[in-house]
């Protein structure tokens, strides 16, 4: 969902910019023929996975699947997604080109089921999408989101275990 329809953009309206919003965001990795789904979001200039605020009435799974869906055109299948990780902590904050601050509490999903693409994105945000190699992601510019996700991720890989990152490693 664009930003100007958004709960945050709403929130804004009531607080104004100066304050700095404690936010719950999803994050999800997509994997399909050994490749991971990458999104270049504008705002922070870097490669990160699909993802975004939580908006309300919506659960954290219905929540991963509108973001993958607006910012790569997949639509993934609710019962395979897996959480593999959470992200919060002070040096988890966001600050936007017009000057909002927030501090984000992330859930990272991973499927592997895309049951369909659509080639269009959400482009208020997005200016690209594409599918990278491991080796290919660590020649990019992640964002500080984009790599953080890419942190849990290969952490739950190496031990197949659920990852609560609480501060950059």
């Amino acid at each position: 969902m664009p930003y100007r329809d958004s709960y945050v953009a709403q929130i804004r309206k009531y607080i104004g910019h100066d304050f700095k919003l404690v936010m719950p965001t999803i994050d999800v990795v997509i994997e399909k023929s050994g490749k991971l789904m990458l999104i270049y979001n504008r705002d922070f200039n870097g490669w990160s996975f699909p993802g975004g605020y939580v908006e309300p009435e919506m659960s954290w799974a219905e929540n991963a699947i509108r973001e993958a869906q607006e910012e790569s055109g997949l639509m993934v299948d609710p019962d395979d997604l897996k959480l593999i990780g959470s992200v919060s902590g002070e040096n988890y904050r966001a600050k936007y080109a017009n000057g909002d601050e927030t501090q984000l509490f992330t859930n990272v999903f991973f499927t592997s089921v895309v049951q369909h693409e659509l080639m269009e994105i959400d482009q208020t945000e997005i200016d690209a999408k594409k599918w990278m190699t491991l080796a290919e992601i660590e020649e990019v510019n992640l964002t500080f989101a984009g790599q953080a996700v890419y942190d849990v991720y290969k952490k739950y890989l190496a031990t197949g275990q659920t990852q609560i990152i609480t501060k950059n490693d």
